[in-house]
């Protein structure tokens, strides 16, 4: 039988999922380039350690944005390298060549883009691939039965994208994805600083400062120190940060999140608004650990919203559920391979 495999190859994070052995490798989705050899020199979060501080030569590199492949040879490499640096090793690099995988993509996403997300895992050595939407799995790993007339609303707030999607009796009633993630909250934190300041700090910079004082409801007033770089004198200044300056700085793309996830309730049927109502929206995804997320979607809509268990692994734990029913994979309304047919589908099990 071939093995089976989860991927969620995120434009922030990649985590693999093995059928016999669950999450068996999670870390950043950022390379490592020398330049002058054109050599791998090492991926994840040895990689994001070294942004910032590379000589001339390196590069370091997200091969994702958005969701979707932006580089796609350094993505292939990037992979391949991350396979093996899995918890099983070369054994696992193996296994992949005969390999029935299941990839994560956010909803909306254009043919050519799931296309080059395909061609990537199919480069890096898997045999067969099918491509399942985000928000889909998200369902899943929650314990939803999606073929039941109920309807679930998930809000997957990713590194690049926001994927906001209602689900009933295995489709989806209405959905959007939105070019606003994760990274782009650490983007406006960065921008914010250099307008107000005239000083440069880095996005690891920025990302701790989301997490430490980030909050879209102000509570109490906190601060924190940081280290930035001067523009006009080029040196080392200590900036003092309050939760009040990060709060003006994510503004806008919460509420461009707040607003979408609005406009997909209105494209809903009206008999689905009372599950809604009922049910509540599910946050799930990295950024849905921004705190208060939930409070001000309950004040901006009148909906109670709730913070899923660990919500940076919703995607790949569906995934994982989904390994378990491979032989009914086909029955889902799911983002297929152009290159699978039913028949593969139904192969797969019986090898």
């Amino acid at each position: 039988m071939n093995k089976l495999i989860a991927i969620d190859f995120g434009t922030s994070n990649t985590l693999i999922h093995s059928k016999e052995k669950g999450i068996i490798f999670q870390e950043p989705s950022v390379v490592a380039i020398d330049n002058n050899i054109n050599k791998v020199l090492t991926v994840g979060n040895e990689a994001q350690q070294m942004i910032g501080k590379t000589p001339t030569n390196i590069s370091v590199i997200r091969p994702l944005k958005y969701g979707s492949i932006d580089k796609f040879d350094i993505a292939i490499r990037m992979l391949k390298m991350m396979i093996d640096h899995t918890k099983e090793g070369n054994r696992f690099s193996k296994a992949f060549a005969k390999a029935y995988v299941l990839v994560g993509v956010p909803s909306m996403i254009t043919q050519v883009e799931s296309r080059g997300i395909e061609e990537v895992i199919h480069e890096s050595g898997a045999k067969k691939v099918v491509l399942v939407k985000d928000v889909i799995a998200d369902a899943v790993s929650l314990g939803e039965d999606i073929f039941k007339p109920k309807v679930s609303f998930i809000v997957d707030i990713g590194g690049g994208t926001t994927d906001i999607a209602a689900i009933a009796l295995g489709g989806i009633l209405a959905e959007e994805s939105i070019k606003v993630g994760s990274n782009d909250i650490d983007l406006a934190i960065i921008q914010y600083i250099k307008k107000e300041y005239n000083v440069e700090i880095g996005e690891l910079t920025a990302e701790h400062l989301k997490i430490q004082l980030a909050n879209v409801i102000i509570e109490k007033e906190q601060f924190m120190e940081i280290i930035g770089q001067d523009l006009a004198s080029g040196l080392p200044i200590n900036l003092n940060m309050s939760n009040q300056e990060i709060y003006e700085a994510i503004r806008i793309p919460i509420e461009k999140i707040c607003s979408s996830i609005k406009s997909v309730i209105e494209s809903c049927p009206a008999e689905s608004v009372a599950d809604i109502l009922s049910n509540g929206i599910m946050l799930t995804g990295g950024g849905a650990q921004l705190r208060n997320l939930d409070k001000l979607l309950y004040q901006e809509l009148g909906i109670q919203a709730s913070i899923v268990p660990s919500p940076e692994y919703s995607t790949i734990n569906g995934l994982g559920k989904l390994l378990d029913h491979i032989d009914t994979i086909h029955n889902m309304v799911i983002e297929y391979s152009p290159y699978i047919s039913r028949k593969d589908l139904d192969k797969t099990t019986e090898e």
